[in-house]
């Protein structure tokens, strides 16, 4: 009697788990941005907003939570596994875990689809003298490199990949976004900062590719392993001597325990919506990043892989 009991309330959630994928969405879906208005992940967002909800048929609403980006990742971990929240962030949610700032992270969540990857580029003051991160090590010796960076975020991650190939310490300090750091980097504030290559490209390079006669910053990384077509000449992870490179998608998480069919349908409207016209693929590509989307197997070893990348150098950043 026990036996079937038990078999009846399993059947019962089964055919109920399948319902519900089955049905979904009959409501508007929420995509949670754990930053304010405004920045990369929220810009993210907004491009895909319009896809996903063409594709699923119901209202997407973006929900921007401020304060630490821990509070819109625990808002997620705690929702209902139900298909109507969901998380878009970057390896920021690992960084936090591997920093020590929350004790949760991607692996308390389920992955629906990565979206986009962004190689960085490190640059320097022209009037350094640097050509390369190697140029930095030598010329620095025991000195720290005074970075700008986001503390935590993916530009704290790639000057500390930067220093670590080149042999230097940094003293890492919170600069913004670019146009903040190459402020501080031109007024002397700081030595070395981090961008996107299509801004690295503009300060070195004319709009033809040609070098400008006199580049106020110079790129000294960029932090894939190959070539950037816009920059051209300028050192890669592979001539630094790494096998590695050090790119930045982002990510779609739902709840854990979120059904199957439900992170499957998720899935092919993030799909959808990256390649529409204007939008995402076309918004990365103008900056100089390259096409990403992953989803199911390959997801979860692209997540595993990155959390092996990325763990040490962000806790070995927590202690700067």
């Amino acid at each position: 009697m026990r036996n079937t009991l038990l078999f009846g309330l399993a059947a019962v959630c089964f055919m109920g788990s399948g319902a519900l994928g089955d049905d979904w969405p009959q409501k508007p879906v929420t995509l949670v941005v754990p930053f304010q208005a405004g920045g990369i992940t929220d810009i993210v967002a907004r491009k895909l907003e319009a896809g996903i909800a063409d594709q699923i048929g119901q209202n997407v609403v973006v929900a921007n939570v401020g304060g630490h980006s821990s509070v819109g990742t625990r808002r997620v971990i705690d929702a209902a596994p139900d298909g109507y929240e969901f998380l878009i962030h970057e390896t920021g949610i690992m960084t936090a875990e591997a920093m020590g700032v929350q004790d949760f992270g991607y692996r308390d969540l389920t992955p629906v689809a990565a979206v986009t990857e962004m190689c960085l580029v490190a640059v320097a003051r022209a009037d350094s003298g640097w050509k390369t991160v190697a140029d930095i090590g030598a010329s620095k010796g025991d000195d720290p490199v005074i970075a700008g960076v986001t503390i935590g975020g993916a530009s704290h991650m790639g000057i500390a990949k930067a220093a670590e190939i080149g042999g230097f310490t940094i003293r890492p300090v919170q600069a913004g976004g670019s146009a903040a750091a190459f402020a501080s980097l031109m007024g002397g504030q700081i030595d070395l900062m981090i961008t996107a290559p299509a801004g690295a490209a503009s300060y070195y390079f004319d709009k033809d590719g040609k070098k400008l006669e006199a580049p106020e910053a110079v790129p000294v990384l960029y932090l894939g392993d190959a070539p950037h077509p816009r920059l051209p000449g300028i050192q890669t992870m592979a001539d630094a001597g790494s096998d590695e490179k050090l790119c930045f998608p982002h990510f779609i998480f739902a709840p854990a325990g979120t059904p199957d069919d439900i992170v499957d349908k998720m899935a092919s409207a993030v799909q959808h919506a990256y390649k529409q016209p204007d939008g995402l693929y076309d918004f990365f590509a103008g900056a100089g990043g390259a096409e990403l989307y992953l989803e199911g197997e390959e997801l979860r070893s692209y997540l595993e892989k990155s959390w092996e990348q990325i763990q040490p150098l962000a806790a070995a950043a927590g202690g700067n």
